[in-house]
């Protein structure tokens, strides 16, 4: 029996996908994802450019129109679509997914048609009226299923979670299968906003024998990680060599009397019983919020870009009113030196250089107020 025992495999870790896999929907999902905001960029640029509000088209332009468009929203879609799938498959046990999933699809079902409309009229040529409705109707379309979809992943989670016996909490894995978890965690690619384990504050030699990198949970999910929690702390250092508890038991307790006495300041401050651990001032939380930062401020500029164009009827108006009030304020140039004026091309407007001002204005404000949050707020 002893001999049977000692020679058995640890056991195969349950509910996990091939690295291999995850690797590949990983790449497939940034190509999709990629091809989706180019088709999307390129479909916003025509409607709120105007060119579905000519009164009159025909002949080749109206076939190129209608190919141009035909296309790049059948890629978006097709991309759109590829993104959810993998997105939903990667990511099969985080209810964020499907919370995901529920957002695109609001997006679309709301946001994109409130762009077509913005860029179509009833003096729009009817065969460019009927393209952009039928935008609209794929929009809000593929938005209800997302919805659906997405609510549908929720809920089901929810009940599989529910159904599934709880998991011992308190008991982490030791010997072989804890190497095992270790070196499966260790091979993974680091996530986006970086777990604390990924960070550069987490010395390797604590990683084997902590709780949060086994479980795969950050230390601030768990209001509790060596920089805070003596106890946690203490039994890390036990399954270290004796070099190198010496040098990081010096930094912990370093770290953790900094807490201490933070904790006591805002204790005495606010008067709580129970304070909450100030995962905030934690050097690898704080990094944390930086990974956090970069991944965010990219979402930045198309939520910009999605003001301006809700924003475009009334920045149109005040473009109308200032035009009446003050008279011209386009560009103009004599090229000839006789009095023959040469306007510039129709894209070098005041107005579009008025929308363009609006845009980076727009796009300040809301870095700015993302920073704020991440850093001030610690969201």
């Amino acid at each position: 029996m002893g001999a049977r025992g000692h020679g058995r495999s640890a056991p195969k870790p349950r509910g996990r996908l091939p690295q291999s896999l995850t690797d590949a929907l990983s790449y497939l999902g940034l190509l999709s994802a990629v091809g989706a905001v180019l088709s999307l960029a390129f479909l916003l640029f025509i409607v709120l450019s105007g060119y579905l509000d000519y009164p009159v088209i025909g002949g080749s332009s109206l076939e190129r129109m209608e190919r141009n468009i035909n296309l790049a929203r059948a890629v978006f879609l097709w991309c759109l679509w590829i993104v959810v799938i993998t997105g939903l498959v990667r990511q099969y046990q985080s209810d964020a997914s499907g919370v995901a999933v529920i957002l695109a699809g609001i997006a679309c079902w709301g946001l994109l048609p409130l762009a077509v409309r913005s860029g179509i009229s009833e003096q729009s040529a009817d065969p460019l009226l009927a393209l952009g409705l039928s935008l609209i109707e794929s929009f809000q379309t593929t938005g209800s299923i997302l919805i659906v979809v997405g609510l549908l992943r929720v809920v089901i989670g929810r009940v599989v979670l529910l159904a599934s016996p709880p998991r011992i909490a308190g008991i982490p894995a030791t010997g072989a299968a804890a190497a095992e978890i270790a070196a499966r965690r260790a091979a993974q690619r680091p996530s986006p906003l970086r777990r604390c384990w990924e960070l550069q504050f987490c010395r390797g030699s604590l990683r084997t024998n902590c709780p949060r990198f086994l479980e795969g949970v950050s230390c601030w999910k768990k209001r509790s990680g060596c920089y805070c929690d003596q106890n946690l702390a203490t039994g890390l250092l036990s399954g270290v060599g004796a070099q190198a508890r010496v040098e990081l038991a010096e930094e912990l307790e370093t770290a953790q009397r900094r807490t201490q006495r933070l904790t006591r300041s805002r204790q005495s401050a606010k008067k709580e019983k129970r304070p909450r651990p100030p995962c905030g001032e934690c050097p690898l939380y704080l990094e944390h919020q930086s990974h956090k930062y970069r991944v965010v401020s990219w979402l930045c500029y198309p939520a910009a870009a999605a003001v301006i164009g809700l924003a475009w009827v009334p920045i149109h108006s005040a473009y109308d009113f200032i035009y009446r009030k003050f008279g011209w304020l386009g560009v103009s140039i004599d090229r000839t030196g006789q009095g023959n004026v040469y306007y510039l091309p129709e894209w070098l407007s005041f107005e579009n250089a008025m929308v363009v001002v609006i845009g980076i204005a727009v796009l300040g404000l809301i870095l700015q107020v993302t920073e704020v949050l991440i850093f001030r707020f610690k969201w």
